[in-house]
């Protein structure tokens, strides 16, 4: 970044009154949305939430964004908005709750910073004049956890008419650029013949036994795993009953690695594990992978040097985090249709450090928790406002995106290498089912989690 400070200082404290003026009504939505916890695709309460509010203040809403029932968009542009000449934000909001735990990631902060920066910007923006000219929008974003809802809204072209993504994620400390792994999403169906279990197993190809022994292979495979390259296996079907040799089975598999490259070398190796436990067997297996494949992050370091500076100015302290502690989100494949950024930010609470967990949902539900969040709200509602003001910023950004997507294979962790050289090319055996690979809509309505055509209902449990 330049050594002279950025165009958009000019509207910190702007920023921080509007942000001061909503806090209280963005406590309270948080804590709505925190206390009625609702997974994916079924965010009916927390959608209801975020568009009123939108629309209290004066702004304009689109509902079932997308076709996509809890979805949508927030718009605000200024007078004379040409988008050949000006800019369009996106700032993502996230609002969906991990089964059982609730919000144990933190979704209702997501959600309020998302919110908070939309409105922050939006109203410099109406009284800014010619200094800052363009279109903020505030995009809900459904089933990060289940269901890969960016996915699907990038593949149904909302992001078409945007130029620039922005959302920040909730964790012990504030981190610039988190280690977003590329993660595909597998399943692996073994099939063998029934028989009684006591009278005849010798007339019976036991299929349990065949994903037992993937199992064990997998299992075996990760020891000699490169750091940041990991495979998680659970078996979700074994059979019917004891005294039944059982004829089907399954399993799903999730697939993570620095880069694009690394997932194609793992895939050929799981995809081994998979066939040598079937052919062990004398089961037959059925495995492959659907379009909810997340990509690795490729955060725009132009606009993480402006977010950081406005986080420092505002008492953020940004750091680095020890090797090994990895993630993955559907936001890296925002990341590498426009350019974007998804740092974290601090929740106040140094002894609460894992996601996922009881502890952590408790405390991205207390009050001090709305205070750190409203720091990135703030970093974010003035680094939106610098693309807005700062024509030669807005070059900058897109042409380090420019310059980086066309190789972008995800971000390596420090002592990893990711470029050996070797065969790179996916060379599957028989089993691998391309056919599986389908679009991300077709997936989620045979999951259940939508309806066919127009999505106007969502129907039954996230159970396969």
């Amino acid at each position: 970044m330049s050594e002279n400070p950025p165009v958009a200082l000019q509207f910190k404290s702007s920023v921080q009154q509007a942000l001061q003026a909503h806090f209280d009504s963005l406590c309270k939505i948080s804590h709505e949305i925190w206390s009625h916890p609702e997974i994916g695709y079924h965010e009916h309460h927390a959608v209801q939430q975020l568009t009123e509010y939108i629309e209290t203040s004066g702004y304009t809403v689109t509902r079932n964004f997308c076709d996509i029932k809890t979805s949508f968009l927030g718009e605000f542009c200024t007078g004379g908005f040409d988008p050949a000449q000006h800019p369009t934000v996106a700032v993502l909001c996230e609002y969906d709750a991990l089964p059982e735990i609730g919000h144990g990631c933190g979704h209702n902060l997501i959600a309020i910073v998302g919110l908070g920066a939309f409105l922050a910007a939006a109203e410099v923006l109406k009284t800014a004049g010619t200094s800052a000219q363009g279109k903020i929008v505030c995009m809900g974003a459904p089933a990060e956890e289940l269901g890969g809802g960016k996915v699907l809204l990038v593949e149904s072209g909302a992001f078409s008419g945007v130029d620039y993504a922005l959302m920040s994620h909730p964790a012990a400390v504030d981190v610039l650029e988190p280690t977003i792994l590329s993660i595909d999403h597998w399943k692996a169906e073994f099939y063998g013949k029934a028989a009684h279990a006591s009278c005849g197993p010798w007339e019976g190809v036991n299929a349990l036994d065949a994903v037992v022994a993937a199992y064990n292979n997998v299992s075996m495979l990760r020891q000699q795993l490169k750091p940041g390259h990991q495979i998680h296996m659970i078996i979700t079907h074994g059979g019917a009953k004891p005294n039944i040799i059982p004829d089907y089975t399954k399993a799903d598999i999730y697939i993570r690695a620095p880069t694009s490259a690394d997932v194609e070398e793992l895939r050929r190796r799981v995809a081994a594990c998979l066939q040598a436990g079937a052919e062990a067997t004398g089961c037959r297996v059925d495995y492959g992978m659907n379009d909810l494949s997340y990509s690795g992050l490729m955060s725009n370091q132009k606009l993480l040097s402006i977010y950081k500076y406005f986080g420092e100015n505002n008492g953020m302290r940004f750091m680095t985090l020890p090797p090994g502690m990895y993630g993955s989100t559907d936001m890296g494949n925002v990341s590498t249709t426009i350019p974007s950024i998804h740092p974290t930010f601090s929740i106040g609470d140094s002894h609460c450090n894992m996601l996922h967990t009881k502890e952590f949902r408790d405390s991205v539900g207390q009050p001090v928790a709305h205070h750190f969040a409203m720091k990135s709200a703030t970093a974010l509602a003035l680094t939106a406002l610098e693309l807005f003001s700062n024509p030669q910023f807005q070059k900058d950004v897109r042409t380090e995106f420019d310059e980086r997507r066309p190789g972008f294979m995800g971000k390596a962790p420090e002592g990893t290498d990711s470029t050996d050289g070797g065969d790179r090319s996916l060379q599957l055996p028989s089993g691998f089912n391309p056919g599986r690979r389908r679009s991300s809509r077709q997936f989620l309505i045979e999951m259940g989690l939508l309806k066919p055509m127009a999505l106007e209902e969502k129907r039954g449990s996230i159970q396969e």
